[in-house]
């Protein structure tokens, strides 16, 4: 199997400013303008944008108590990282407010004017308010929706129909405060006076994040405990109950997977995709998106799994199904491109890494690093050296792309 070189940016402050300046010059701006004044989506924009775009729409006019449950939450930085690459320093100010006027739209301002003057009235609007806020990377008017400013953290009864709201504010504001954070989610998730589905949501992240962390703590196996036990006693049916039980069990994969038991990984991680299936509406349904929200870091996960267990061929499979679920995403196209060369396709690894190229913004930076190693494997240097210059441009910041750049003269 072919190994590829590792990538991997810093995320400290010095690194942050250089990469945003960098950004500012290097002449790829992102394609998609959602996320950066609420432009309407374009043919390049993912599914992370629509989801944005509908959440809003639905903010301004008051309905968003009768959208789906959506998954996904994009990276915090987007909207600074996106309006960095179009040059437009204006446009990273903390304040939603202060979008510049040739920038915000005219939805913009309509969930401007909704969240300015008096927070949504319903718990579930407001919810779906401060959800829409944290996705434009404004947290600070997150919390002002949620009335969480001055929240004490170690007090706070998590409210039911806001429970993912608030626990994704107070990990963007108080960042330090998470094993807090995680103790008060695991607490509410043993709490029955909340309901079965907000009980899950507590469990399962503190299972997602000691997950992520490689850690089996005894909190881990009490939240992975709680979840299990939350789904059975939920009543719902249909696509919500199929969804539950997706959420619970993609989750839970990281019991057996931190023990190293790789059979009862693929089991879980099986389960998931089979409640996933379960649960899909028609394409044409307006629970699609939302479906298709819940698709994606299943396939994400599954094929990232699959590569570091060495199996190539399904992961060749879960990669094809994860770009036709989300074909604007750039994270679709990096692990394709991975999994067809570890397959030893490094021509067709060149044309999946080329498809984040048009996106623009950061991403560009990582499939130009990529894409120069394909080259120099494919004997053509000039090409190799191009790709590396343009990494660096986009993106100075990992040790890998300088040490590169360099040689490359």
């Amino acid at each position: 199997m072919v190994e590829l070189p590792a990538y991997r940016t810093a995320d400290d402050g010095p690194a942050l400013g250089r990469r945003l300046l960098a950004l500012t010059e290097a002449g790829r701006p992102a394609a998609c303008p959602v996320h950066v004044g609420l432009g309407d989506p374009v043919a390049l924009s993912d599914n992370d944008a629509l989801v944005t775009h509908t959440l809003a729409r639905h903010v301004a006019e008051g309905t968003a108590h009768t959208l789906p449950p959506f998954n996904s939450v994009p990276h915090p930085a987007l909207r600074v990282l996106n309006a960095a690459s179009w040059d437009r320093v204006d446009a990273m100010s903390a304040d939603f407010a202060e979008m510049p006027v040739d920038l915000a739209s005219g939805l913009w301002a309509r969930v401007d004017e909704v969240c300015r003057h008096g927070a949504p009235s319903s718990p579930a609007e407001r919810g779906a308010a401060a959800e829409l806020m944290l996705r434009l990377g404004y947290p600070l008017r997150a919390a002002e929706i949620l009335g969480l400013l001055d929240a004490d953290i170690t007090t706070h009864a998590f409210r039911p129909d806001m429970v993912r709201a608030e626990l994704q504010t107070f990990m963007r504001l108080r960042p330090e405060a998470r094993s807090v954070l995680e103790g008060r989610a695991l607490r509410a998730a043993a709490d029955p006076g909340l309901p079965p589905a907000a009980r899950l949501r507590l469990a399962n992240y503190v299972v997602v994040l000691d997950g992520r962390r490689g850690t089996a703590t005894p909190e881990f196996h009490r939240a992975v405990e709680l979840a299990r036990r939350a789904t059975e006693e939920m009543r719902e049916t249909g696509m919500v109950r199929h969804l539950a039980e997706h959420t619970l069990y993609r989750a839970i994969a990281f019991e057996p997977y931190l023990r190293g038991d790789r059979e009862g990984t693929m089991e879980f991680l099986g389960r998931a995709a089979r409640a996933l299936e379960a649960a899909r509406p028609a394409p044409d349904s307006p629970d699609f998106l939302s479906w298709s929200d819940h698709a994606f870091p299943m396939f994400e996960t599954l094929s990232k799994t699959l590569l570091g267990y060495g199996e190539v061929p399904r992961a060749l499979d879960s990669t094809a199904r994860l770009v036709e679920i989300n074909p604007n995403d750039h994270r679709a196209w990096a692990v394709r491109g991975r999994a067809l060369a570890h397959a030893g396709d490094l021509d067709a690894a060149v044309r999946a890494w080329e498809r984040i190229l048009p996106l623009g913004g950061l991403p560009v930076a990582a499939a130009a690093f990529h894409l120069g190693w394909a080259h120099g494997r494919l004997g053509d240097a000039d090409r190799a050296r191009a790709f590396h210059r343009l990494s660096y441009a986009v993106d100075p910041t990992p040790e890998a792309i300088a040490g590169r750049a360099t040689a490359s003269g």
